[in-house]
């Protein structure tokens, strides 16, 4: 019996908790918290120096006395402990006031995580101070987000392009009826490009700069051209180099990954009913997640493809957003949702 009571004041914590960037939503605040998921440690004491956006600035700047750690990687824990060191911090700073009744918890998981996953990042938050915990797969919360009616007959299909890891999902009466996944996603055409500039250029790039130029002049297409000024170290001499790099330079490397992308839909396409395809050449697919953003992939997609292919509003932060809907109107998701009590 729920004690009303009680009700009134238990607090309700959703998080977005990916490879490269950590979000948090509350229910008195919205979206009050988005930073790298990057925390630094003392390397001999374990004691925190920095976390999340603080912590990412110190990366390759700093000795071996302090290590600079990303604990989520490819969408999985990488480090159980520095990932609750991590998560402890960010808690702190959004839940200010605190309650004796420990607040309701929903974290995003990757449609292709495992039991064992999922157990994991449910375990991590009740170390935490979870008084329930539940799961959802970012292909969902996407959509949730992004403002499809779930709850349809009709499929609908969503494509969530992460840093750590991009999924294929078709949806329908609210659930997951089939999905793809690969680990190769915005942190891996990072470092695809890091390479590029390396034998284009003859010139050393960080991942963060690799990075800008994703975001800046990042493109799969031949046109449009753009131009970025970058500086790093030259592969030869080894001193500073600065450098005008091209769209067309990078373009061969995110090329690739596009095409991985266009088969990994087809091989989805090929395993769903043709119910569902006719859904999916009506209402076209969706684009999801900040790396959903690269230049020229909903262009490419729709020639490949065959269907219309639209980026979503504000695409890095519909699965916070979806996890946030989802948590005001709990009753009516338990059943999509991966419970743990």
């Amino acid at each position: 019996m729920r004690i009303p009571f009680l009700s009134s004041i238990v607090r309700t914590v959703g998080i977005d908790l990916g490879s490269t960037q950590t979000r948090i939503w509350t229910d008195q605040e919205g979206l009050v918290l988005e930073e790298p998921t990057c925390i630094a440690i003392e390397t001999h004491t374990r004691k925190v120096l920095a976390a999340g956006e603080e912590a990412k600035a110190m990366e390759g700047r700093v000795g071996q006395q302090i290590t600079v750690s990303w604990p989520v990687q490819a969408g999985s824990l990488y480090d159980m402990d520095i990932a609750r060191a991590l998560l402890k911090v960010f808690l702190r700073k959004v839940l200010k006031s605190s309650s004796f009744i420990r607040p309701i918890m929903m974290v995003s998981v990757p449609a292709a995580s495992t039991d064992l996953d999922r157990t994991a990042l449910t375990e991590l938050l009740y170390s935490v101070g979870a008084r329930q915990v539940y799961t959802i797969s970012q292909p969902l919360a996407a959509a949730i987000g992004s403002g499809v009616p779930i709850a349809d007959a009709s499929g609908s299909f969503i494509l969530h392009m992460g840093s750590g890891r991009v999924e294929a999902a078709i949806i329908s009466l609210g659930s997951l009826i089939a999905h793809e996944s690969t680990p190769v996603a915005g942190n891996e055409a990072d470092a695809a490009l890091k390479i590029a500039v390396r034998e284009v250029a003859g010139l050393t790039i960080s991942l963060v700069t690799a990075e800008k130029l994703k975001k800046t002049i990042g493109t799969v297409l031949n046109s449009p051209q753009r131009e970025m000024l970058v500086t790093g170290q030259d592969v030869v001499g080894f001193s500073p180099k600065e450098v005008k790099l091209t769209s067309a330079q990078l373009q061969p490397s995110l090329s690739l990954l596009a095409i991985r992308y266009e088969r990994m839909v087809k091989r989805l396409f090929a395993r769903i009913p043709p119910e569902l395809t006719s859904d999916v050449i009506d209402k076209g697919m969706l684009l999801s997640g900040a790396f959903g953003q690269l230049g020229g992939l909903d262009s490419y997609l729709v020639t490949q493809l065959g269907i219309p292919v639209s980026v979503v509003e504000k695409p890095d932060h519909c699965v916070i957003k979806g996890i946030g809907t989802a948590l005001k109107h709990l009753d009516l998701f338990k059943e999509s949702l991966g419970y743990q009590s």
